[in-house]
């Protein structure tokens, strides 16, 4: 899945147009980066689809990259 299929996608368009540039390539590379298509669409239409927990993730880091301790 590239950027512009991920930008492309009606549920994803909808919402990317209320939020800044940068934001809207935060989102797009967590995207990327965490999701899944049912291409087999055995559960959806095709949908593009992230684990729950890696938004859960997400939220609580509030966007920023996750910083290793030490």
């Amino acid at each position: 899945m590239c950027k512009e299929e991920i930008k492309e996608d009606i549920s994803i368009k909808s919402r990317l147009q209320y939020i800044t540039d940068e934001e809207q390539l935060k989102v797009i590379d967590f995207i990327m980066g965490y999701s899944f298509k049912d291409s087999k669409e055995a559960y959806t239409n095709g949908t593009i689809l992230v684990p729950l927990f890696r938004v859960l993730d997400a939220i609580q880091q509030k966007g920023n990259q996750y910083q290793s301790v030490g």
